[in-house]
């Protein structure tokens, strides 16, 4: 027969369970909050380009309504469709290497190989399909390579690096000496800054995935590069008042490391 003394006790501990059952939830939230926040920020920070074109036929050179124009994304479709001038534009894009395809029917598929992306750029895929010796033929696909144009007629100020290009620099565990391969960029004599277009080294601002670093450095190894490009004129107001030029910096996505692993 239990005393009353130990009645006491047992509803004591009941009582300390149930106020830690509902301290345990409550952090659990509240860590759970905590990371949603952190998605959020991170997509808010986060910068994409888009891809735009203009599908026409080879032939008569018109431009082709409702055509489905697609790449894929983590295993996911993402497109859109060309409206009555042949335009598309598919967006947001994460930086990468994408194929685009286009599909019509009575045309043969298109796919335009080695695309690749950049933050706060629109990268410009035109196709011209040919029409098929039947409306039905989805076996007919022309696989074309994509050229990037030597100037940006969007950015002409504008100097970039592929993710291929940052892998075979001899310089890939210096972050900084990079940058120097683009043109306008020089290193200093002390091997740590950089000048842009004759600029002191202190008017160089640099920008890694959407941040400020307040450090005055790329602030991330070489090989966590994913693409990097640099402004030595022309700079977008969103990056402030700047006397020299800008590195913008974005390290690699899942989808780059998923390819480097396979």
């Amino acid at each position: 027969m239990k005393t009353r003394f130990q009645e006491n006790n047992h509803l004591k501990n009941k009582k300390m369970s149930k106020k830690l059952t509902l301290f345990r939830n409550a952090t659990t939230k509240f860590v759970a909050l905590g990371f949603l926040v952190l998605i959020m920020c991170s997509a808010a920070f986060s910068q994409n380009g888009e891809i735009k074109g203009v599908v026409k036929d080879k032939v008569t050179g018109e431009p082709i309504f409702n055509v489905s124009v697609y790449v894929e994304v983590g295993g996911t479709l993402k497109g859109a469709v060309t409206d009555f001038d042949g335009k598309y534009t598919i967006k947001p894009l994460s930086t990468g290497v994408y194929t685009v395809t286009a599909k019509s029917t009575g045309f043969g598929t298109i796919e335009t190989k080695e695309v690749r992306i950049t933050s706060d750029k629109i990268t410009y895929v035109d196709m011209a399909m040919e029409q098929t010796a039947t409306m039905l033929d989805p076996f007919v696909v022309t696989e074309v390579m994509h050229v990037i144009p030597l100037i940006n007629k969007d950015e002409p100020h504008v100097q970039a690096l592929t993710i291929e290009e940052i892998s075979n620099s001899p310089n890939i565990k210096d972050p900084i000496k990079i940058a120097t391969m683009l043109p306008g960029v020089t290193l200093a004599n002390n091997g740590k800054d950089v000048y842009i277009r004759g600029a002191r080294p202190t008017s160089t601002q640099f920008i890694t995935d959407g941040m400020k670093s307040i450090t005055g450095e790329i602030g991330i190894p070489g090989l966590a590069i994913g693409a990097m490009k640099v402004y030595t004129g022309g700079v977008p107001a969103k990056y402030g008042d700047v006397n020299g030029g800008v590195i913008v910096v974005e390290t690699k996505s899942y989808f780059d490391l998923s390819k480097e692993y396979k």
